[in-house]
């Protein structure tokens, strides 16, 4: 799952709440809490490394990884001490998701190229991987060279942290299923669009002798009565969705459903929601996550309880905390149990 961020600017520990959070998804079955990754907006955390140590020295069994977090906008070498240094507070408990972004300013600022982030992307994966599996190597590159050197500490995990790269583009996908561990699904995309980009992401992999192996992530909103969270809850929310996926909107389907809003027409919020995202009552999400492991055969999946409203204001999240602590108490006791092996 998402981890919400939870600020108090006044409190001595501003972040307690969300700290809080990742210790209810670890007592509620979760096997993994992510943060996101943006700078110069306050409802994002432009360092999500340092919090992700955080959260893994006050969590004992959970999984911490980011989703996701902008690669090419710094230095891979630089990242890769960051999490393996992350890999050693946590006891082998750290996953990297990278994605390219899409506001060219973040980029800008920290001297790297927009226009060239997809190269810069493959570069900084394979560095990644070379400064965490060899020691006393340098490496030549078209963006970053280094002499012979050796990052420490070294990573606990054996080759080393899981690499997660996000992406809907077919280089992206393709890019995913040669560099990475797993690829990186949603959570803007419809059932259709993710479909499709599966079948570009099985045949990259087959292609290029790897394993399949990725992560369908949605946007939740769950409550105790399916009529309620439509009525009370869901225009508000997918409102909100909406107003922040068109900052980055990748696909044609996004942007005909777009179109469609901007000529007047009322898309109903349970349409947009259909295939989009986990809603409704326990029983309501349960079959929901059926139909997409039917369509798709995902073995993971990522819930992002009130997530993805706009991050130029403080709360890019929708909720308080107590009503997303409800949510993830109540799907790791009515949902998780109904996927347990």
């Amino acid at each position: 799952m998402s981890l919400p961020l939870l600020f108090d600017a006044g409190a001595r520990d501003p972040y307690r709440e969300t700290y809080e959070l990742a210790r209810i998804a670890e007592e509620s079955g979760f096997t993994t809490v992510t943060i996101g990754h943006h700078h110069f907006m306050p409802g994002n955390l432009a360092d999500p490394l340092t919090f992700l140590a955080t959260v893994a020295a006050r969590t004992d069994t959970l999984r911490v990884g980011t989703g996701i977090f902008q690669l090419p906008v710094h230095h891979p070498v630089r990242v890769a001490e960051q999490v393996a240094l992350i890999d050693q507070i946590s006891g082998g408990r750290v996953s990297l998701g990278v994605g390219m972004g899409w506001w060219p300013l973040e980029y800008q600022v920290h001297g790297s190229e927009f226009r060239q982030r997809g190269a810069r992307m493959e570069e900084a994966l394979k560095i990644l991987r070379h400064v965490w599996t060899t020691e006393d190597q340098g490496y030549e590159g078209k963006f970053w060279s280094f002499p012979e050197l050796t990052v420490h500490p070294r990573p606990v995990q054996d080759p080393h942290p899981p690499l997660w790269v996000a992406g809907v583009a077919d280089a992206a996908v393709d890019r995913a299923a040669r560099l990475g561990d797993a690829w990186l699904c949603g959570p803007v995309q419809s059932l259709a669009k993710a479909r499709s980009c599966l079948d570009v992401y099985r045949a990259s992999c087959a292609a290029h002798g790897t394993r399949p192996d990725w992560i369908l992530r949605r946007y939740a909103w769950l409550g105790a009565d399916r009529e309620q969270v439509a009525r009370d809850v869901l225009p508000h929310y997918v409102g909100g969705l909406m107003e922040h996926w068109r900052e980055s909107a990748e696909d044609d389907t996004e942007k005909d459903l777009f179109a469609r809003l901007d000529a007047g027409e009322h898309v109903p919020p349970e349409e947009i929601a259909a295939d989009r995202l986990l809603w409704g009552a326990p029983d309501d999400v349960i079959a929901q996550v059926r139909a997409y492991r039917d369509a798709t055969g995902c073995e993971h999946v990522h819930a992002a309880f009130g997530a993805g409203l706009p991050g130029n204001v403080a709360r890019a999240s929708l909720g308080t905390f107590e009503e997303i602590a409800a949510m993830v108490k109540l799907f790791g006791r009515e949902v998780i149990p109904a996927f347990a092996a």
